[in-house]
């Protein structure tokens, strides 16, 4: 299992395996606890227990999991961490909903444009399952809540990829996580593989393009800091044509 990745002092992202790549969980390390963005596929608990015990942490440490969207590769392992760590889950309503009946997909989801995407999202709806393990959410929030981590977590909600997908600003340290709004594959910025609204998608880069940061992280792909808002913001353009 690989060790958590330091993007900065507090910030560590473990890359975890799902079928056909890998998701990205993230801890945020504070004098007071840990808050960790984003759970895993199912049955990988125990990983991300295991990049927690790599930080010197343990699982009673964690005070906040923070949950961007309920697709079964970032909340597949809500439930198994809430009862090892006793957490708080906080998620968007539109999506928690879905997390609380055990739901991993809406039925609205289809491929994003393009060959690949489609192969991928066809390989995907074969080898991930429709169901998990129904999850408590504790703190629903809502676009512009603050969750009251390492000086406060802006949330930004970002439909298109999932209704209630949500990212995060993290302004004391100029981070922006971007959830599955775009993912970073082959070191190039790439439209999710699902989407839900097209429409809302690209409304949500483009919200995203307009916030202020120096690095970016995404639920696929290694997080980008050098010149991330100038990548970031070419990306989007070429996106909105």
């Amino acid at each position: 299992m690989p060790a958590p990745r330091l993007i900065l002092p507090g910030l560590y992202e473990l890359a975890l395996p799902i079928p056909l790549g890998t998701v990205n969980v993230f801890f945020i390390l504070t004098a007071g606890g840990v808050a960790l963005i984003d759970t895993g596929y199912p049955d990988r608990g125990a990983g991300v227990l295991a990049g927690l015990s790599a930080l010197g942490r343990r699982p009673e440490d964690v005070q906040h999991i923070i949950v961007t969207h309920h697709h079964i590769d970032h909340a597949g392992n809500i439930a198994a961490l809430q009862a090892r760590t006793g957490a708080k889950v906080w998620m968007h309503p539109l999506d928690a909903e879905l997390v609380t009946q055990g739901k991993a997909i809406r039925p609205t989801a289809h491929s994003a444009p393009g060959w690949f995407n489609r192969l991928a999202f066809g390989l995907g709806k074969w080898l991930m399952p429709a169901t998990m393990a129904p999850a408590r959410v504790d703190r629903p929030v809502a676009d512009g809540a603050i969750i009251p981590v390492a000086g406060g977590l802006e949330v930004i909600h970002i439909p298109g990829h999932s209704a209630g997908q949500i990212g995060l600003r993290w302004p004391a340290q100029q981070v922006l996580f971007a959830a599955d709004a775009v993912m970073r594959r082959s070191k190039r910025l790439q439209s999710p593989i699902v989407l839900e609204d097209e429409t809302a998608a690209a409304n949500s880069l483009a919200r995203l393009d307009r916030c202020q940061f120096t690095t970016i992280c995404f639920g696929h792909g290694p997080t980008l800091s050098e010149n991330a808002a100038a990548a970031f913001h070419r990306y989007a353009a070429v996106q909105a044509g």
